[in-house]
């Protein structure tokens, strides 16, 4: 059985335990399978599998001849819930000592038992999918076994690195960063390419060069740039600055980048400082800089120069120390290259580039984005958070699959609406109801006619029109000309094109020729 196998028989162990789960008994074959192995590999006297319950942690499987002391050990288990809750708070994936020399990581525990037996040694099991907390593996060691809690963790760590390794070091939601010392813990994510950004952040942090942050709607480019003031040194002191470039008319943006005296413009009744001023000594963001006109663009290339703002109005220029932070979901090389974005602005604003992946190219998060979004509506709501049925493989089937156009955020706002939607458990007919996620078309965007040409549905709604306006007018073809806006010889044109007589040219009576 490889490691991957392990983990996966743990978490189905749990889950064939719970009420109504499929598989005839608590203590199954897989179950005892990974405890065997467990007991080998330890030299333990005695392994259980709990589970995670609403009330805590309930014994479901033991194996072993650990006698008095196992049964000790299932007694305990409110201890070992605390204890692996606590565990649980900054784990991220990383390697046995065995592996790496150094201390274990937190998430292996030693919990003290009751006088007279030796403590029990638990790692929590996670579901390898969703990172989510399913139970705790168990283990009674040998009376050789070491009995300090700090060595105690080595220890557990060492004799199941090789059986279960990193995998069962995942927290419920894995913060990123790693061995970084910045902090990182608003990326949920276990993807390669998230932790390459995050290393890059790394090298930039605390300096005061200029970056720009590119990716698609929704990508999380506000959320760097916010890590990048977050564990600035010198500049989180002060409060992290925004503004959307794209979302305001020139004239706005300009008085609110660069600020305005009084008697600027009408209305200007104060001096008002601008966000460059405000923000000195601190990090400005600025969204949708591709939507940016070359005259701002000009205006704005003379800060990240001269490190100067003059206020509209005014003709003295004020000092700033404003470290800029950019971001677009444009091509900028090639509004560049047609003339739409100022070549030499570009290059002061990508001193260090990060590029967002997109979320079809993280799929490994998605599983743990939806955790991390069922517990956030929770804890708005002050309510225990739902979950995935997750013996429904076909849930994160179409959750990975789904291409997610509008990346993170869009995948928030369909997690939001399961969690009030849904019942307690998220089962796939719940989800099937969106048809979008399902790659089928929503009722009212089916196609219910193959398309006509533009010149018939011209005609037809041409016709039904010069048809109104003849009832209106009681067949009074000037005053139905007037009334579309058309002169009368035109109308009497396109009646005969419609197939109605000509008729008289004096129709001033109310009997003229009706459809």
């Amino acid at each position: 059985m490889t490691a991957d196998e392990a983990l996966r028989a743990l978490a189905q162990a749990v889950e064939r335990s719970r009420p109504g789960g499929p598989g005839s008994a608590p203590a199954d074959d897989a179950a005892r399978a990974v405890l065997e192995l467990a007991l080998v590999a330890g030299h333990a006297r005695g392994a259980f599998l709990a589970r995670v319950e609403e009330n805590g942690l309930r014994c479901v499987t033991t194996l072993g001849e650990g006698g008095g002391p196992l049964e000790v050990a299932a007694r305990q288990l409110e201890r070992v819930a605390d204890r692996v809750r606590e565990s649980l708070d900054g784990v991220v994936d990383a390697p046995p000592p065995s592996m790496t020399g150094g201390r274990a990581p937190r998430g292996a525990v030693a919990v003290k038992a009751e006088a007279g037996h030796p403590p029990v040694h638990a790692l929590p099991v996670v579901d390898p999918d969703t990172g989510a907390w399913e139970g705790v593996l168990g283990l009674l060691p040998s009376p050789a076994a070491p009995v300090d809690p700090g060595e105690a963790q080595d220890h557990l760590f060492t004799i199941l690195g090789g059986l279960l390794g990193p995998h069962l070091l995942r927290s419920r939601e894995r913060p990123a960063g790693g061995e970084s010392k910045y902090d990182y813990s608003d990326f949920v994510t276990r993807s390669p390419k998230v932790h390459g950004v995050l290393k890059k952040l790394d090298r930039v942090i605390g300096t005061d060069v200029s970056v720009l942050i590119t990716g698609e709607t929704g990508t999380g480019k506000e959320l760097v740039a916010r890590a990048l003031h977050r564990n600035d040194p010198r500049r989180k002191k002060k409060r992290f600055y925004a503004q959307n470039c794209g979302a305001i008319t020139e004239s706005l943006l300009e008085s609110l980048l660069f600020g305005h005296e009084k008697g600027a413009f009408t209305g200007a009744d104060r001096r008002k400082q601008g966000l460059f001023e405000i923000a000195s000594g601190s990090t400005l963001f600025l969204d949708e800089i591709g939507e940016m006109s070359l005259d701002m663009q000009t205006k704005l290339l003379r800060v990240l120069q001269e490190r100067e703002v003059v206020p509209l109005g005014s003709s003295e220029p004020v000092k700033v120390d404003v470290r800029i932070v950019a971001a677009t979901l444009r091509d900028l090389d090639a509004d560049v290259a047609a003339g739409r974005f100022r070549q030499d602005l570009y290059h002061r604003l990508k001193v260090v580039r990060i590029d967002l992946p997109p979320l079809r190219e993280r799929q490994e998060d998605v599983p743990l984005l939806v955790d991390h979004f069922l517990k956030k509506v929770a804890r708005e709501r002050g309510a225990r958070p739902k979950v995935l049925d997750r013996r429904d493989e076909r849930i994160l089937q179409v959750l990975t699959r789904y291409p997610w156009p509008g990346n993170i955020r869009q995948l928030e706002n369909v997690v939001t609406k399961l969690a009030y939607l849904a019942g307690d458990v998220i089962t796939y007919e719940a989800l099937a109801e969106d048809k979008q996620l399902l790659g089928e078309p929503e009722p009212d965007e089916a196609p219910t006619r193959p398309p006509r040409s533009l010149d018939a549905v011209v005609e037809e709604v041409e016709r039904a029109e010069i048809e109104n306006a003849l009832k209106l007018t009681r067949g009074n073809r000037s005053r139905a000309a007037a009334l579309l806006q058309i002169n009368r010889r035109s109308l009497l044109r396109r009646l005969q094109k419609y197939g109605y007589a000509a008729g008289d040219d004096d129709d001033e009576g109310e009997d003229g020729d009706r459809p």
